[in-house]
């Protein structure tokens, strides 16, 4: 595999990008409401207050995943 370089923001980027999906994805008009918003800003502040072992452990699941599909597509 080659080498992927997950940084903390990386990490933190794609898991709020998940998060604002969810939300884009469930809204009932056009346009974010105030409880929108206020959904996203605390999942940012989520994101925001992972700790680094924390974001270890989730770059680790994530490189782990990636061999595991790259070691069947070998199969």
């Amino acid at each position: 595999m080659a080498d992927i370089n997950l940084s903390d923001e990386l990490i933190k980027d794609f898991i709020y990008s998940m998060y604002r999906k969810e939300v884009l994805l469930n809204l009932k008009g056009v346009v974010l409401t105030e409880e929108d918003r206020k959904h996203l800003h605390e999942k940012r502040d989520f994101v925001n207050r992972l700790s680094e072992a924390e974001l270890s452990d989730i770059r680790s699941w994530v490189l782990d995943k990636l061999k595991s599909i790259e070691q069947q597509e070998r199969n």
